[in-house]
């Protein structure tokens, strides 16, 4: 513990000397790095018994306690507890997807299985693994031009609670497939529930992170596209609502770092500096998220991205027997969700196509393939 403390005692005694202000310098980054590299030494030396969560508990504890510290030194002691934690893999940035789960972790829809010391998804008479339903190639295109909302819902568990907009029964019949297909221990993220009404809309559906929260996440459907003549069209909302679901399950707090929700340009650089996997719009991947491997298997070729990002190439007309679907091309994410939804919609493929190799990407992990078993029954319950 003397070393942790002579190491950051260096932040409290230079603090006094600057001047105090958010903004990181080069001489803050500098800092950070040697102290920084100095608790990661003592962490990894087992022979002192010092861990990371000792390191993240006492930085708190001096950020919690000490009312004489300059904001300079509170965002330093901020930074570092950011970056521990992140570099070591606890708190929330504990990856649920690889660690050792215990029986008492998991939820009521999942059940325990000893050997593999993991949660999986219950499976009931529903389950058929050969039947295959419609996936049709959907436009869900970027949320802009939206018309406006008609009704916003809380969520909590499998309710939805008006806060804003007029209910109506189409609200509550789309909700009631979403809740009704995704097991609720798979989609505690989403807490916000929203519904446009827009014919001139291309966007079926989208989700996005809460702004202020931005480790929850909202979903937003638009009715004009579920409904023909008033009537629910079932195999395109069973397909959109799974796609936007692998949007949040391949996007959520376990998987992603999240940008800091900060001003301070270089707090932000120092993050992207920081990033050990895939950087997206959203934050740092996490190096064994399902969409850092995805991109690492399928999009690796880091010029080529750029290019399709920028709308300078197009994936799909490059190589259409890499995709399910012409939107899947658009981008890594559409293009994991889009074979998310394929890979729980179609029995597994027996071809060797890059697509094909995309949908059994997805068997590789047996939480995956838990949690499509359990949608298939929940999707064969609906039918």
């Amino acid at each position: 513990m003397k070393k942790i403390i002579a190491f950051l005692s260096v932040i409290v005694i230079l603090g006094v000397s600057f001047v105090m202000a958010y903004d990181l310098t080069d001489s803050d980054n500098d800092l950070l790095d040697r102290v920084e590299e100095k608790l990661m030494n003592v962490i990894d030396d087992e022979s002192n018994g010092i861990t990371a969560e000792v390191v993240v508990s006492y930085v708190n504890q001096i950020i919690d306690s000490r009312s004489d510290l300059s904001e300079r030194q509170l965002t330093l002691f901020e930074v570092i507890v950011d970056d521990i934690a992140w570099e070591y893999e606890i708190g929330d940035y504990a990856w649920a997807t690889e660690e050792a789960m215990t029986a008492d972790m998991c939820y009521p829809d999942e059940y325990f299985d000893e050997e593999d010391q993991q949660c999986y998804y219950e499976e009931d008479e529903n389950y058929d693994d050969e039947t295959e339903y419609e996936s049709g190639d959907f436009s869900w295109g970027e949320p802009e031009g939206d018309g406006e909302l008609t009704a916003a819902y809380s969520v909590s568990g499998n309710t939805i609670t008006l806060v804003s907009g007029q209910d109506d029964v189409k609200n509550q019949e789309v909700w009631n497939i979403f809740s009704a297909l995704i097991p609720e221990s798979a989609r505690t993220d989403i807490a916000r529930f929203e519904l446009v009404d827009d014919p001139e809309s291309d966007t079926s559906a989208h989700v996005e992170q809460i702004e202020g929260n931005n480790t929850k996440w909202l979903m937003n459907v638009n009715l004009a596209s579920f409904y023909v003549d008033g009537v629910l069209e079932p195999e395109e909302s069973y397909a959109t609502l799974i796609h936007e679901f692998a949007h949040v399950l391949t996007l959520n707090k376990w998987q992603v770092r999240y940008y800091p929700e900060t001003d301070d340009e270089a707090l932000v650089q120092r993050f992207e500096d920081s990033c050990k996997g895939n950087l997206l719009q959203e934050g740092c991947l996490s190096s064994d998220a399902y969409l850092d491997d995805f991109i690492d298997a399928f999009w690796s070729d880091k010029d080529y991205l750029e290019k399709v990002r920028n709308e300078e190439a197009s994936a799909y007309e490059d190589s259409p027997e890499s995709f399910v679907t012409d939107y899947a091309g658009t981008n890594p994410g559409e293009d994991i969700a889009e074979s998310f939804t394929y890979f729980v919609l179609r029995a597994k493929p027996e071809g060797n196509t890059i697509a094909d190799q995309k949908l059994q990407f997805f068997y590789n992990y047996k939480k995956l393939d838990s949690l499509r078993k359990q949608i298939r029954s929940n999707l064969a319950a609906l039918k």
